[in-house]
């Protein structure tokens, strides 16, 4: 059997295929910009077709899994969102359709920026009426609208995910790193409560998500049952590092210019910041919290590594790297 993954070079799209490769049954193919630079797939049993979503190289006539894992989460300008989460799902349908290529399931990652904000109190569910904040969570929602227009062709699952940590992830590295000084950062109220989701549990879930029967175009959040917020996870990196942390609080009108400064650096080196005016958005709702209740009773998705587990074993991780 063969699987196809797009973004496969990337932080969760090489863990899935790691996975992927441990079952012998499988041929794995991925889609890479540059055959040359195959970053964490370097050495690995694992095809690399050139090209990118809107220049598709020529596919396997025969691919019984597509997991389409690319999509640009910080971006040079706004458009850059759309070219590639909304745009570049559609070019992908449409090369399948036109190849004649029927895959037994087509599992696409979303991301619950594309549904909207949710509290503790009252987390965001599947069947909630999306209302993205954000340019990105606004083109993550219109990639799901062009993946459910093809749910009667194709065996159909997505997944929304929030923010993923683990080995191999850069986003998370400066944050550790002011934990590691002693640092404890406080931006923008940091007690909102978020739904975080560690690499290998992601992993676990698209596997399930390919290996389970449920209608085409269910869409499933994937995240820890209990939420947690920044400070709960900066404390609990300073304990595991063994450091005491002075709280350091920023305001949230602190945030905006930084946001508007880091844009202005993008223009000029082209090279997204982590932080911008886009993020900001999100940054300012009261929380990004899921239910996950669905996937746990369809896909059988718990958690396998608690929280506490999974930080050490990323912490440890980067320390080996020397990214620590």
């Amino acid at each position: 059997m063969n699987a196809f993954v797009t973004g496969g070079t990337g932080f969760i799209g090489s863990h899935l295929i790691d996975r992927l490769l441990s079952r012998k049954t499988l041929n794995v193919y991925a889609l890479v910009r540059d055959r040359n630079s195959p970053k964490w797939l370097s050495g690995k049993d694992v095809q690399l077709l050139e090209g990118d979503l809107l220049s598709l190289p020529d596919l396997p006539s025969k691919i019984d899994y597509v997991f389409h894992i690319a999509g640009a989460t910080r971006a040079r300008k706004w458009s850059d969102y759309y070219t590639v989460n909304q745009e570049g799902t559609a070019s992908l349908f449409h090369a399948l359709k036109e190849r004649n290529i029927k895959p037994r399931k087509f599992i696409y990652l979303s991301s619950i920026a594309a549904g909207g904000p949710g509290s503790a109190e009252n987390p965001f569910k599947e069947s909630d009426p999306s209302h993205p904040v954000s340019r990105y969570g606004h083109s993550k929602h219109l990639g799901e609208i062009e993946a459910l227009c093809h749910k009667n062709l194709f065996l159909l699952g997505i997944i929304r995910v929030g923010a993923v940590f683990g080995a191999r992830d850069k986003d998370f590295v400066p944050y550790f790193k002011l934990i590691q000084k002693g640092i404890l950062p406080s931006l923008v109220s940091n007690s909102k409560d978020i739904s975080l989701c560690y690499v290998d549990d992601l992993i676990q879930a698209m596997i399930s998500a390919m290996e389970t029967d449920y209608p085409s175009g269910e869409i499933f959040n994937i995240a820890y049952p209990e939420p947690s917020s920044w400070n709960d996870l900066g404390r609990l990196a300073g304990k595991i590092m063994k450091k005491k942390l002075l709280t350091v609080k920023v305001p949230l009108c602190a945030v905006y210019p930084a946001a508007l400064i880091t844009d202005a650096v993008t223009e000029i080196t082209n090279k997204p910041g982590i932080i911008g005016r886009d993020k900001y958005q999100e940054m300012r709702q009261s929380g990004w919290v899921v239910d996950v209740e669905k996937a746990a009773r369809i896909l059988n998705f718990h958690p396998a590594v608690s929280m506490s587990e999974a930080v050490a074993e990323t912490i440890d991780w980067y320390r080996r790297e020397g990214w620590l």
